[in-house]
């Protein structure tokens, strides 16, 4: 054989194993854990009802919203309006800026669902949305959007 050509063998060798182990990185190394933002705030809460949903822990979920005598939605309708699809659909959030004015807030919300549908259709989705959030003695509680039936088609 050729100096050349087992040098060339040597060289797509290496370059092979440098992948593998670049995949083998990527796989076996955690994922960056996501910072809590603070609970006292109105963005604060928004993270924490998406990671709730994300987790699957509705009563978690739905204790954000605002549960006062104008809303009245069970916690029962609630949770089965969250499980209408039948097919598990993921999502990332975006939590954008807050405008707060004493004691009411909007913050900026952009969800991206991925779903693919084909090759010639766009598997991403994205809403963007406003939550507004109203401020208790108990801290920031959510009263818009109540139902998520959006983020499960």
């Amino acid at each position: 054989m050729k100096s050349s050509s087992r040098l060339l063998i040597i060289f797509g060798a290496a370059i092979a194993a440098l992948v593998i182990i670049a995949i083998i990185l990527v796989l076996a190394l955690p994922a960056k854990p996501v910072s809590l933002l603070a609970e006292s705030t109105p963005e604060g809460i928004v993270q924490r009802f998406f990671l709730a949903l994300q987790n699957e822990d509705y009563a978690k979920a739905y204790s954000y919203l605002d549960q006062t005598s104008n809303n009245k939605m069970t916690y029962e309708m609630w949770r089965e309006g969250q499980n209408r699809s039948p097919e598990k659909i993921s999502w990332k959030v975006t939590i954008g800026t807050a405008k707060i004015n004493d004691k009411e807030a909007t913050v900026e919300v952009i969800v991206d669902k991925f779903r693919p549908q084909g090759p010639f259709s766009d598997p991403i989705e994205t809403n963007r949305m406003n939550f507004t959030l109203n401020k208790n003695d108990s801290g920031w509680v959510i009263t818009y959007p109540l139902d998520l039936w959006w983020l499960n088609y």
